[in-house]
């Protein structure tokens, strides 16, 4: 499938939505059920994120097409030097080839190659599900402003926000100076060189607003993309 992707204009990112990159918005609501069975990650202690994990090869055959291999590997490893270089274990995404996942990966890499031609890809596909409670916050990026030791990143890509305020996502030069902002709402997603930026996204909280239940929730998807050659 062609995705409508595009190359960066002032700085090497952009801030889209599923539908502006004609994504095919029907096997989306499936997916989502499956947020609802998501394990505790076990690298938090609070119960405020739920995680699967994927890590694929994708080799380039066309330049829209491309071959989607799930590795099968439920170890994951950062090349970065805080604590996240330390190599953690999640578990797998229970359909590994589910035709959103399929789709993402394939958007995915379409944005690469339009901006950096490549013949080969490992992408590690994180799926969370952050949680708040009254007076508990959830916060993805603990470590600060950072990289994720990777070529290319989707840093996030929400799939719903209920209950919840907050969750900022912020871009940074190569010199950590601010240059964009944006509250991500439902389908959209900031896609960015993670060689020459940094991100950061600001902590979730308890809103209370969409019902009386007493948890908030906002559910990503984002991935790191590393090029092979």
């Amino acid at each position: 499938m062609s995705f409508n992707v595009s190359r960066f204009m002032y700085y090497p990112f952009m801030k889209t939505n599923l539908k502006e990159l004609k994504f095919p918005m029907s096997i989306k609501d499936k997916f989502k059920q499956s947020y609802d069975n998501l394990p505790y990650d076990p690298y938090i202690h609070n119960q405020t994120r739920q995680r699967r994990y994927g890590n694929y090869r994708l080799i380039n055959l066309d330049h829209q097409k491309f071959s989607i291999y799930h590795t099968g590997n439920n170890k994951f490893k950062q090349n970065v030097s805080d604590s996240r270089g330390e190599e953690r274990t999640f578990d797998l995404i229970e359909d590994p080839y589910h035709l959103f996942i399929h789709n993402f990966l394939t958007m995915a890499a379409q944005l690469t190659n339009i901006n950096h031609p490549i013949q080969e890809l490992s992408i590690d596909i994180h799926q969370v599900r952050q949680i708040v409670y009254p007076g508990i916050n959830s916060h993805n990026s603990a470590e600060g402003i950072h990289q994720d030791g990777v070529n290319y990143i989707i840093s996030a890509c929400v799939l719903n926000r209920f209950n919840v305020s907050g969750g900022y996502s912020s871009v940074y030069d190569n010199d950590k100076k601010h240059i964009y902002s944006a509250l991500l709402q439902e389908d959209e997603l900031i896609f960015q060189d993670d060689t020459m930026l940094y991100h950061y996204v600001t902590p979730i909280t308890y809103l209370g607003r969409d019902s009386f239940d007493p948890i908030g929730y906002r559910d990503l998807i984002g991935c790191d993309i590393t090029i092979i050659n």
